[in-house]
């Protein structure tokens, strides 16, 4: 079982966080930040971009790397690792050099509105900019999305605010928030690495579970999104990974990581408290078993709340006191909204996935279907590849290849379906019971979670995937212990029938990589 070496030394606070072990993954995050600001001095959003030449050519420079380390003998996990992020970073910025945001401009956004506006999360950002990153002195419920708490539209108004200093025109600067949110998704491949070397998955599932990751078209269509989501699934990310390195070292200083992973995720969006209860699931299981750390144990969790709610609440606790506001409000579209699909059965939410899947796109009336998709299942596989839109509406010769990128999804959630029971079976043999109960339970508290979501809200645009977007980190990674932890049992009997599973699987995310490679440069490419 591979270990992470506990004798690296992180240079600095942001990677002690992330207790990145080696040189050349701890340069990696700071290169990525350094793409991102040069990328946005270097690209003008207010400009019509796109083509093919960047990605592909940047894809297969990461290809032939690939190839002379694997024909030097050189192709080690880790390698195949940052190969695979420098890839995923490839697509991610790709996809926000052709996606347009300016004054005019805002293509396949969740709730922004019109700048200059009054509603949405550009007049939220605005009015930071505008208002001397001073909060709203109104009821945040009277104005669209000003009731989410405000770390991330501060932080946008902030960037706005550097770069109009230093010269940058107002609608340019606008579509740099983008260079933002790119940042964060591709922080979150760095994350995901540590999540799996915590959880000791290595080899041929680690490279198969990271490609996922790097490959995965929520993480594209999030890295162009300007709303608050992919800020909180990194926090929600950091959260999961801070709660396993804590649960391994138990000490003040790594249970305050989770603390701020935790309350600056709920300062963002407070669904990322979600991963609060597998959390306070994991602390109960390390008292139940440290019985003679009772005393340490408790006094570290008195010093988890201290931090941590008052740093996810102060928000809420702010609008219930001087609006009212109660602390679960979410704002919700009525039932005379074209989107409402409140009228369908439980049966036909469930269960009916024959019709709706006969087009590759969820259906919406607003993008030309005849009707609003209502399957939960059919949503989820539709949204965590093309997000609520359609995109042949873009390039009208793109749906054939997302119709083979929807079948190799389709696929492999299937897959991981049956490599989370695999996992609670035979994860033993890899991670230690209380992680493993960890992991399994928040995958499926935040399918549940999902679940109760769509009916509670129903309504089309409520059974978006970007609600449980850690699901796909679990998923890979229930994917690539399925590999290891099955080629390593068969490979005692026979190797060739270990060698097969580890190709199978890898081949199906090869093909899902692929997919996603064709689907996404060829949606930059005007038809």
């Amino acid at each position: 079982m591979s270990k992470v070496s506990k004798n690296t030394k992180p240079a600095n606070a942001l990677t002690t966080m992330l207790d990145i072990d080696g040189k050349v993954m701890q340069r990696l995050l700071w290169i990525i930040a350094v793409l991102c600001i040069i990328s946005t001095v270097l690209f003008d959003k207010t400009k019509t971009m796109g083509g093919a030449t960047f990605p592909v050519m940047g894809l297969l420079a990461v290809g032939f790397f690939a190839g002379v380390l694997a024909y030097e003998k050189k192709l080690t996990t880790q390698n195949a690792v940052i190969l695979l992020i420098a890839a995923g970073f490839i697509l991610r910025l790709n996809y926000v050099i052709y996606t347009p945001l300016s004054e005019t401009s805002r293509l396949r956004q969740h709730d922004l509105y019109d700048w200059g506006g009054e509603r949405g999360h550009s007049a939220y950002i605005e009015h930071f900019y505008n208002n001397g990153f001073t909060l709203p002195d109104f009821d945040p419920t009277t104005k669209a999305q000003f009731y989410h708490p405000p770390l991330h539209h501060l932080l946008a108004a902030m960037w706005m605010r550097i770069l109009t200093t230093f010269g940058m025109g107002y609608s340019r600067a606008i579509g740099s928030i983008q260079f933002l949110t790119l940042f964060y998704s591709s922080c979150c491949m760095l994350v995901c690495e540590r999540i799996f070397t915590k959880l000791h998955l290595n080899g041929a599932g680690k490279i198969i579970a990271m490609s996922i990751i790097a490959f995965h078209p929520t993480f594209m269509l999030l890295a162009g999104s300007v709303n608050n989501d992919i800020l909180s699934i990194l926090f929600i990310l950091l959260s999961v990974y801070t709660a396993l390195r804590w649960y391994d070292e138990p000490t003040t200083k790594n249970i305050l990581y989770i603390a701020l992973s935790i309350g600056l995720g709920m300062s963002t969006k407070l669904s990322a408290a979600v991963v609060a209860v597998p959390i306070a699931l994991l602390f109960l299981l390390k008292l139940i078993e440290e019985k003679k750390r009772v005393y340490d144990n408790i006094l570290q969790y008195c010093i988890f709340g201290v931090v941590c709610i008052p740093l996810g609440l102060w928000f809420s606790i702010r609008n219930a006191v001087r609006f009212k506001v109660p602390f679960t409000y979410v704002a919700k579209l009525s039932e005379t909204s074209d989107q409402y699909i409140g009228d369908r059965s439980v049966s036909e939410r469930l269960f009916d996935v024959a019709e709706p899947l006969k087009n590759v796109f969820l259906n919406r009336v607003a993008t030309g279907a005849e009707y609003y998709d209502y399957n939960v299942f059919v949503a989820i596989f539709k949204t965590s590849m093309f997000g609520e839109y359609n995109f042949a509406n873009t390039n009208e010769s793109i749906t054939g290849a997302c119709r083979f990128l929807l079948v190799f999804n389709i696929i492999l959630i299937l897959l991981s379906v049956a490599a989370l029971i695999y996992y609670i079976i035979k994860g033993a043999e890899q991670t230690g019971k209380n992680q493993r109960i960890f992991i399994v339970f928040y995958q499926i508290l935040l399918f549940v979670y999902y679940i109760k979501f769509c009916f509670d809200f129903p309504h089309n645009c409520s059974m978006d995937y970007r609600y449980i977007v850690p699901t796909c980190v679990m998923g890979a990674f229930f994917i690539g212990s399925f590999t290891e932890l099955l080629s390593n049992q068969l490979s005692k009997k026979n190797k060739n029938a270990a060698f097969g599973v580890k190709c199978c699987v890898g081949s199906l995310a090869a093909l899902f990589c692929l997919g996603t490679s064709i689907v996404y440069i060829m949606l930059g490419v005007k038809s």
